[in-house]
């Protein structure tokens, strides 16, 4: 759970770094940045957690 806040938590703050003067165009890129940047998080949390050595 605390691995899917951290990509809540990153695009959340994407959104509120961008502040309120942004176009349609910058918000959907910076939006697509950090959702890329979440899944990357993600996928390597999740790797490391799982398929750890035992």
């Amino acid at each position: 759970m605390l691995i899917f806040a951290l990509g809540l938590l990153l695009t959340a703050g994407t959104l509120s770094l961008l502040g309120s003067t942004r176009s349609a165009a910058v918000e959907m890129v910076c939006l697509v940045a950090a959702n890329l940047a979440a899944t990357v998080l993600r996928f390597g949390l999740l790797k490391v957690w799982v398929f750890r050595s035992a």
